[in-house]
């Protein structure tokens, strides 16, 4: 009976995990500092989208708030050896280093509406 318990607790678990949404999986951004031209886009204090090599977005979310994202004109990062950005590395912006703690894929950046004169 135990056993039986188990199994269909084991089943709802799963059940609501899928409903309230999967958490996307932890990934690399590779070859981040081979690119020539990074394209980012901030967004929060302590998140950014980047577009790696492969023309992918990724969201990069920091340890703690990053506030000079607000208004940098270029960032860069420290990687691992392989020349990947993960979550052991960081985002170096204006002489501040944020620290990642994770990085998912992403759709990108949302699209801003068009101003439309009237």
């Amino acid at each position: 009976m135990q056993t039986v318990s188990l199994a269909i607790f084991s089943i709802l678990a799963a059940g609501a995990t899928a409903a309230a949404g999967e958490v996307p999986a932890e990934t690399s951004i590779p070859f981040v500092s081979s690119i020539g031209s990074v394209e980012w886009s901030r967004a929060s204090d302590s998140a950014l989208y980047v577009r790696g090599g492969n023309g992918r977005w990724y969201l990069v979310r920091t340890m703690n708030r990053c506030t000079r994202l607000r208004t940098a004109l270029a960032i860069g990062f420290q990687t691992s050896a392989l020349d990947q950005l993960d979550r052991h590395g960081a985002i170096l912006v204006q002489g501040q280093r944020c620290p990642v703690a994770s990085v998912t894929r992403s759709a990108g950046p949302p699209r801003r509406a068009s101003r439309r004169a009237t």
